[in-house]
């Protein structure tokens, strides 16, 4: 694989591939292993950063073209959609730093609550960096003499984590002062 991925313009011919494996929702944390295992580090965080970044806003826009055609009825809102609206970046930013639930949902129903694009997207990046790193060097430390790397993988699955409860613990604070 390293090297395939050492060509020339291999990082450019795998981004297509890996936007639409992100735009379907498909787990990141694979194919952050593989960048890591191939590209390494450096152009694997920003291959996978773009890849999920212009995933999610596909997926975005299914649940915006979903809205298009029915619209939501507002007693009907789920409190996440209603929690999203009022802080679509903290919303998100928190959906996306914990290492569970689906990712496609994320996009897809903030596409349907009609979150700000800008604000979805810059969170959606930023939530999606720690655990692009994690895996990352967890697909680096592939081999022994890396082992460094997987430590540095599992500290920083931990933090993100802790920063998603974190942001999460805020966010409720915030909803319940807002009733």
């Amino acid at each position: 694989m390293q090297h395939w991925a050492g060509q020339p313009y291999a990082a450019l011919y795998v981004l297509p591939l890996a936007i639409l494996y992100c735009a379907f929702g498909l787990p990141r944390q694979a194919l952050c292993f593989v960048l890591g295992a191939g590209f390494g580090v450096g152009i694997g965080l920003v291959e996978a950063s773009l890849a999920y970044g212009a995933g999610a806003l596909m997926g975005y826009g299914w649940g915006w073209l979903w809205r298009w055609k029915r619209p939501l009825q507002t007693e009907a809102v789920p409190w996440f959609i209603r929690a999203g609206q009022q802080a679509p970046f903290r919303m998100v930013l928190c959906a996306r730093l914990l290492p569970v639930g689906s990712a496609l949902l994320v996009s897809v129903s903030s596409g349907m609550a009609g979150l700000a694009v800008g604000r979805f997207i810059l969170a959606t990046m930023l939530g999606g960096l720690p655990q692009n790193l994690v895996f990352l060097l967890a697909g680096r430390g592939v081999e022994l003499r890396h082992g460094w790397a997987l430590l540095a993988a599992a500290v920083l699955a931990l933090l993100s984590a802790g920063l998603g409860v974190w942001v999460l613990r805020g966010f409720r604070k915030e909803m319940g002062k807002a009733k």
